[in-house]
């Protein structure tokens, strides 16, 4: 009994297209994350939380230009501009909506990749670990900045239309174009970081997004109670209160954060600040060391 076979000269080829280097592939990482957080090319109930957020947070700075041209309409624009929210407020209404946005677009960044063991496929690549995560927390950077900068750009665009002197709103009012960037900024450096260590030890995103709400919460109860108890510097461990401090500091706003532990135990904006800049700093050192043994 005698079997037959093939041969095939393939030959070898070298390949002759376009190579991308680090650049290209840390932007292919970004759009990438993008579409993860905005359930892009997923399916429909994968957009249905992160679409809904960012309607939650539009919908109202389109109301208030709405109702703005109603007063003014009725010649009541003077009499009901203390019941239009400005810029700090609107922060206020979306910070939870921000929370929750980034409570749940970390985890789709980072466990993904590393539970299915995409991190060996990247790592074939001419790329560092910083590159990998520069380029998904540039990616959940984008996505914020402009879920935070849109409704406020509305207002923004909505107040100089209705000024009735277009180009005078807008040059009376430049501080607010580092301002509301300011406070985005803020925002993401105190919750994303947390919500990043999570998410580099966690097996589930759900379970990842659970543990960060649970411990923000949880540590914000802690803050008051020690700070009441037993010494007003335990304030410091309200994570959110720190990016409210900031805020209403960037705003010299100070209605908006009053209640915090911060400052009902008198602790320096400057405070939040070095607070603000260590949580980055530590959240990026312990990323980078997790991932540098793991790809």
């Amino acid at each position: 009994m005698t079997s037959e076979g093939a041969i095939f000269d393939l030959d070898y080829r070298r390949y002759e297209g376009e190579r991308s280097g680090r650049r290209k592939i840390r932007w292919a990482i970004v759009r990438d994350g993008v579409r993860k957080v905005l359930g892009l090319r997923r399916k429909a109930r994968r957009k249905i939380i992160p679409w809904g957020l960012i309607i939650l947070a539009v919908v109202p700075a389109i109301a208030i230009v709405g109702f703005q041209v109603f007063t003014q309409g009725l010649g009541a624009d003077e009499l009901l501009e203390d019941l239009i929210p400005g810029h700090s407020d609107y922060f206020q209404l979306t910070f939870q909506l921000t929370f929750l946005f980034i409570a749940l677009s970390a985890p789709e960044l980072l466990v993904p990749d590393r539970v299915s063991n995409v991190l060996t496929v990247y790592a074939s690549r001419p790329l560092t670990v910083a590159d990998y995560l520069i380029a998904r927390v540039g990616a959940l950077l984008m996505v914020v900045l402009a879920f935070t900068l849109l409704p406020q750009v509305v207002i923004y665009m909505g107040g100089a239309i209705l000024s009735g002197d277009f180009v005078g709103h807008l040059t009376g009012n430049l501080d607010l174009l580092w301002k509301i960037p300011a406070g985005a900024l803020a925002v993401f450096a105190t919750q994303a970081g947390i919500a990043f260590i999570i998410s580099a030890f966690a097996r589930r995103r759900g379970a990842a997004a659970g543990i960060y709400i649970g411990f923000t919460i949880i540590s914000g109860g802690v803050a008051f109670g020690l700070a009441e108890s037993v010494n007003r510097w335990f304030s410091v461990l309200d994570l959110q209160g720190h990016a409210i401090v900031l805020i209403g500091k960037i705003f010299s706003d100070r209605e908006f954060s009053e209640g915090t532990a911060l400052v009902e135990n008198n602790i320096s904006p400057w405070v939040s600040l070095i607070a603000v800049v260590a949580i980055a700093a530590v959240a990026g050192t312990l990323l980078y060391r997790r991932y540098r043994r793991i790809m």
